[in-house]
């Protein structure tokens, strides 16, 4: 069953498949419905998904994020990654988060931000985001990682670190 990673189409049909995966991966609605709401206003910076078999089995999307001191609207957050519970620990997330930084390398943006398990991203190079002076609103401590997309990617940007509005919808 090979693994087919490429850019969600502008159509209903990958929304949809996407939103039934962010559901099941979380079980509940409220990535589900993040997704829904970046897409919305339109601040779904980035993304990919993974099909497999012609089907939907992962999404990872970007979206623009504020610093307090430095911003230059070149850095990104990434949330919600998520991957059909049945195929999880398959090396599915990791090629899909892989994928999607090499192509942000190859971009305009600086730098990405996320809060997750340290174990986790920091195979793809994440670092505690204070050791850069940032700091997100979630007191999410080491869990809170940046990653620089380009040689000194973080230089110039320090403080509180904010997600898009729709992120202040989540229940935890």
């Amino acid at each position: 069953m090979p693994l087919l990673i490429r850019r969600p189409r502008p159509d209903p049909d990958d929304l949809n498949e996407i939103l039934v995966v962010h559901r099941a991966a979380f079980g509940r609605e409220d990535e589900a419905r993040l997704v829904e709401q970046l897409h919305a206003s339109r601040r779904n910076t980035f993304e990919l998904l993974a099909e497999q078999n012609g089907e939907v089995v992962a999404h990872v999307l970007f979206s623009p994020i504020r610093i307090e001191h430095g911003d230059d609207a070149q850095a990104l957050g990434l949330a919600p990654m998520a991957v059909t519970p049945a195929l999880q620990r398959r090396g599915i997330g990791t090629a899909l988060i892989r994928e999607a930084l090499l192509a942000l390398t190859v971009s305009s943006f600086r730098a990405v931000v996320v809060l997750g398990d340290p174990a986790y991203y920091g195979r793809f190079g994440f670092t505690p985001a204070s050791s850069f002076d940032l700091q997100d609103t979630y007191g999410g401590g080491d869990a809170f990682m940046a990653l620089a997309l380009c040689e000194n990617g973080l230089q110039g940007y320090r403080g509180q670190v904010d997600y898009a509005p729709e992120f202040a919808n989540l229940t935890d």
